[in-house]
């Protein structure tokens, strides 16, 4: 999406491969050095790329190459502040040869780049999107991911905010960037729609979320069995 701030600083060509086009293959691990932008109200409830309403307090991007759906982390390289997003929308258009992802107004916020506006991060894959997961006849299953956090203190203290409500929720550790990280996600859920509920009360109580769509076959061990009940 277009920004509505201007830059306030100047930083070294993007390193690595600067990929031009439509979407490419999102390998795990591909990784991308430039700056990051943020969009927020101006832009919230509009439709995006990926055909869902934009939240400025979910945790997604735009990025103009990234299959829709890829999950990257986002690293402020002046603090080390990380998030997971994932990639809904195309953009940024501003400053194209060194802005290469505009983050929502939440995620923005979660790594410390609100207040100035536009910053330095190394952006990287860390799931591919559903459809370069799945075989054509399998079938998909949704999730709500409620953070991923380094420490995984962390992400058991919003376990146990979160499970008192949602009865399925659990924590799957992962291996990132910077190695062994934390999601807590709700789910799966056989439909999208019962996912989208469960992601809309997260938000209302003040959680930071995204809505996933997983392949049955790449769900962790750690996730419950799919069902179409919830609490």
């Amino acid at each position: 999406m277009p920004s509505r701030r201007q830059l306030t600083a100047v930083v070294g060509a993007c390193l690595g491969l600067w990929l031009m086009g439509s979407a490419v293959q999102a390998d795990l691990g591909y990784a991308q050095h430039g700056l990051a932008s943020y969009y927020g109200k101006g832009f919230h409830g509009r439709k995006t790329a990926s055909g869902e309403r934009f939240s400025q307090y979910e945790m997604t991007a735009a990025h103009r190459h990234l299959p829709l759906g890829t999950k990257v982390m986002v690293e402020n390289r002046e603090t080390g502040a990380q998030a997971e997003v994932k990639i809904t929308d195309r953009g940024p258009y501003a400053d194209t040869k060194r802005r290469i992802i505009d983050l929502s107004k939440a995620a923005a916020d979660s790594i410390g780049l609100v207040e100035p506006g536009v910053g330095p991060v190394r952006v990287v894959v860390t799931a591919e999107a559903a459809k370069q997961q799945k075989s054509p006849e399998e079938e998909v299953v949704y999730e709500v991911q409620v953070g991923a956090f380094e420490h995984s203190e962390q992400a058991a203290a919003v376990l146990a905010q979160v499970q008192d409500w949602f009865a399925k929720v659990y924590i799957a550790p992962r291996h990132g960037p910077a190695g062994e990280y934390y999601r807590v996600r709700v789910g799966p859920f056989p439909t999208k729609a019962e996912a989208q509920n469960i992601a809309t009360s997260l938000k209302r109580g003040g959680h930071r979320v995204f809505l996933d769509e997983v392949p049955e076959t790449a769900l962790p061990p750690e996730a419950p069995q799919p069902s179409s009940g919830s609490k």
